[in-house]
């Protein structure tokens, strides 16, 4: 939050990283800070550690259908008044509410490096936050630092005296819930920039003060930061931040306004503030206000003054405005309502940053496990080893795809050669395997042939084979004039061996007046002897008639004279 009142160095980043964190931080940079009622833009640029204020700007806020707890609709709203106002930002910083966050001092022992001062405070907060750790971020400030002479005193004591009185370090904890992180974080998504920071109003309070009275360097001061419905009192001492409050007052009091209301109203201001500087008296870290410093620009804050000086010794003055920033002339009013803004601002151009950013809070140091690091590390060199094991692949894959690209016209000609030879060599499988898989089917053709009626009784309509598992099946349909012929086929076939179930005869009559019809599935035994010379004369031919010309042969065709019609 401020910079330590002694010499004790405190444990930040140097050398490359100090550099670099300068230059990330050159540049602009816009401070934005919203309430109910308004918004306050102050862009500021720094060049070399030097600040200069470029805008100042403020935005009324919708009094009617404006939801501030909206972070879509309110990051909405910025993004146009922005683009109204013809201000791109580049850095914004927002500041998080007094009433949103919770405060606490603690002493602490005096740690050089700050991840261990981290971890100190997140297991000393973990113990007072209203919430749990995990909901919450965390960040902290060292305010105060004991010197190396403090601290030898403060050995020496203990040694001397049985109680211990160790030098302690002042530290300023702030947390804020994640949900109100995660606030800011819509509403700068929704306003179409990226939050560089997210600080906390009385810090950028306190900034504001030292860029405004620069003489202020010690003693206890409280400052009042006056806005038409509320006021934030802070309170320091020796530049450290040990009580702070957000009062809720109604001071928007229009032109035509009675005397009488506007008495009761900045009354009723004054009696908060004196509420607020009570309770700071029954703190543990009272000391006597030395002054008050009342800022705004309300226009109320000379009578507010006036009636707290009534009220009390305490010296109080209005906060005059900044004159080592180049604050524009024409902007003088704005910026003594906007001096929370411009204290964010200054604060994020300087040399260390805000003193408290719950976007980048300062996390407790990750102890080294020298087992994992080694773990790790045999990883590493596993992965380089299988890094180098594909770099040979893929070069003998190259070198191994250059030869097949060189041979493949060679082995395309051998393959056309090669066909010819593929399919006399795929027929005679063919042949091969149908030889050994057959149930001499042609053998069972002419056997069938010799045992069947003559065509005067039965002709064959159709005639198929098939396999069912290891046995044959021969399968025809017979066309009968009589079912006796039918029966006298179904029993020969059995008779010789022949395996079927038993056959429907159906009647159906055709245009040669054969009348009935059968259908066969034959089942061909393992060992079947189809003895077609025992069976020819079975199945004589019939006789053939007088009148055909192939009774006797052909020799009496030439004989026979075509009929003449001459």
């Amino acid at each position: 939050m401020t910079n330590p009142t002694t010499n004790t160095k405190r444990a930040w980043p140097s050398g490359l990283a100090k550099l670099g964190t300068r230059i990330k931080r050159r540049g602009e940079v816009t401070a934005l800070d919203i309430d109910k009622r308004m918004l306050r833009i102050v862009h500021v640029t720094s060049t070399r550690g030097v600040a200069q204020v470029k805008r100042v700007e403020l935005v009324p806020v919708p009094s009617d259908g404006f939801e501030l707890q909206n972070a879509k609709k309110v990051g909405e709203w910025i993004r146009e008044q922005l683009k109204a106002i013809q201000l791109s930002p580049g850095t914004v910083v927002m500041a998080v509410r007094r009433g949103e966050a919770v405060l606490k001092e603690f002493q602490l022992p005096p740690l050089k490096d700050i991840g261990e001062m981290a971890s100190m405070v997140r297991m000393r907060a973990s113990r007072e936050l209203p919430f749990p750790e995990s909901q919450a971020s965390i960040d902290f400030t060292v305010t105060k630092a004991p010197t190396k002479q403090e601290i030898k005193a403060a050995k020496k004591d203990s040694g001397s005296t049985s109680a211990p009185t160790d030098a302690k370090a002042d530290v300023v904890v702030s947390a804020i819930k994640t949900e109100t992180l995660n606030y800011y974080k819509t509403v700068a998504e929704s306003a179409g920039f990226a939050l560089a920071g997210l600080g906390l109003r009385p810090m950028a309070s306190y900034r504001a003060l030292k860029a405004c009275v620069p003489e202020l360097s010690s003693g206890a001061v409280a400052l009042a930061s006056v806005r038409r419905h509320e006021v934030d009192v802070d309170i320091l001492i020796d530049g450290r931040l040990v009580f702070s409050r957000e009062l809720s007052v109604d001071l928007n009091l229009s032109e035509d306004s009675l005397e009488s209301e506007r008495n009761e109203r900045l009354s009723h201001a004054t009696k908060e503030i004196f509420r607020c500087l009570h309770s700071y008296e029954g703190s543990g870290g009272y000391q006597k206000l030395d002054q008050l410093f009342v800022a705004g620009g309300t226009g109320l804050e000379d009578e507010l003054c006036n009636q707290i000086h009534s009220g009390s010794e305490i010296k109080c003055s209005h906060m005059p405005l900044p004159t080592s920033v180049g604050l524009p002339d024409d902007k003088t009013e704005d910026a003594a309502r906007a001096l929370t803004s411009l204290g964010l601002a200054l604060g994020f151009v300087d040399e260390r940053g805000l003193a408290v950013n719950f976007l980048a809070p300062k996390k407790p140091i990750i102890r080294r496990n020298e087992g994992r690091t080694k773990w790790l590390l045999g990883v590493c060199v596993l992965l380089a080893a299988v890094v180098m094991l594909f770099s040979f692949r893929n070069r003998y894959e190259l070198e191994a795809k250059s030869k097949y690209e060189n041979l493949a016209p060679l082995l395309s000609k051998l393959k056309k050669a090669d066909t010819p030879n593929k399919i006399v060599i795929r027929t005679g499988k063919a042949v091969s395997d149908w030889t050994a898989d057959s149930k001499d089917w042609l053998g069972h053709f002419a056997f069938l042939s010799s045992i069947l009626p003559q065509c005067d009784k039965v002709y064959l309509t159709s005639l198929g084979t098939r396999r069912t598992g290891q046995n044959g099946v021969l399968s025809f349909q017979l066309q009968a004039k009589d079912s006796d012929t039918l029966h006298e086929v179904e029993k020969t076939l059995r008779d010789l061996g022949y395996i079927f179930k038993s056959v429907p005869h159906t009647p159906g009559n055709d245009r040669h007046g054969y009348s009935f019809r059968a259908s066969f599935d034959l089942v061909i035994p393992d060992e079947f002897n189809h003895d077609i010379k025992a069976n020819l004369k079975t199945n004589s031919p019939p006789a053939r008639i007088e009148d055909d010309i192939h009774a006797n042969g052909l020799s009496l065709t030439g004989g026979r004279k075509e009929p003449s019609h001459g």
